[in-house]
């Protein structure tokens, strides 16, 4: 599964960062699916697709940066729609040893993954496995920017629109932000997308490095602070 992946991105220019960092993240989002399909007492099938769906959720990356050089839908196409028609309709997941029992639920996943909601009428084996590759593309994009990437904040005010969503624990859509203060803001909110505990433990270390390393960090104390919160109340309740 991995070298037939590892072939197909050596179809395109490896020394381009953009196209590194992809593959990259597809190989964490892997290890990541395997690992919390396990945690979450996924059956052994489950658990591969989980490991099969990681590994392929972004592979309409690969050709968004080649044509477009970006990795923003809006100003180019919708990975996931091109990773799907990439797979099913080219028919690249032929290359790939996977069984085809397990077509749908990966399409399904792959579909559903950057969207701002899951579609409706999923069965519940689907719905399943589009929230598990959310939650790990989430948590795998803030360890990303805790660790891998500097991030420069301005003094630009969060723009209301994006406060009002945060305290309404609310994800931030890409249309909805204005400068680069709304971009990292738009990351602390992944977590009101994140639907279980032990991926949201996770995703709260990696918050709070993220916060820590911030300049103008008063700029974001607010929202950490109501991220925080909404995290350790989620806790609590699955507690009692």
């Amino acid at each position: 599964m991995i070298g037939a992946f590892k072939d197909y991105v050596a179809n395109y220019d490896l020394t381009n960062d953009k196209i590194n960092t992809k593959f990259n993240h597809s190989i964490r989002v892997m290890n990541l699916s395997k690992k919390y399909a396990k945690k979450l007492g996924f059956n052994n099938q489950d658990i591969k697709i989980a490991s099969q769906i990681g590994l392929l959720h972004d592979i309409g990356r690969f050709e968004q940066i080649r044509i477009y050089n970006t990795y923003n839908d809006s100003e180019s196409v919708d990975h996931a729609d091109l990773g799907v028609k990439i797979l099913f309709r080219d028919n690249v997941i032929s290359k790939f040893d996977i069984d085809k029992n397990g077509y749908q639920l990966i399409k399904v996943a792959i579909k559903n993954h950057n969207k701002y909601a899951i579609e409706s009428g999923l069965s519940e084996k689907e719905l399943l496995h589009a929230k598990l590759i959310r939650n790990m593309d989430k948590i795998d994009i803030l360890y990303i920017y805790s660790s891998l990437i500097e991030l420069t904040t301005t003094e630009d005010e969060i723009s209301p629109l994006v406060l009002k969503k945060i305290k309404n624990n609310e994800c931030v859509q890409n249309d909805d932000r204005r400068n680069i203060n709304d971009q990292i803001a738009s990351y602390f909110a992944f977590c009101f997308d994140i639907y279980n505990q032990e991926c949201l433990d996770e995703a709260k270390k990696y918050v709070t490095k993220i916060y820590e390393k911030l300049n103008h960090k008063e700029k974001f104390t607010e929202i950490y602070n109501l991220v925080i919160r909404y995290i350790d109340e989620r806790k609590n309740e699955n507690a009692r």
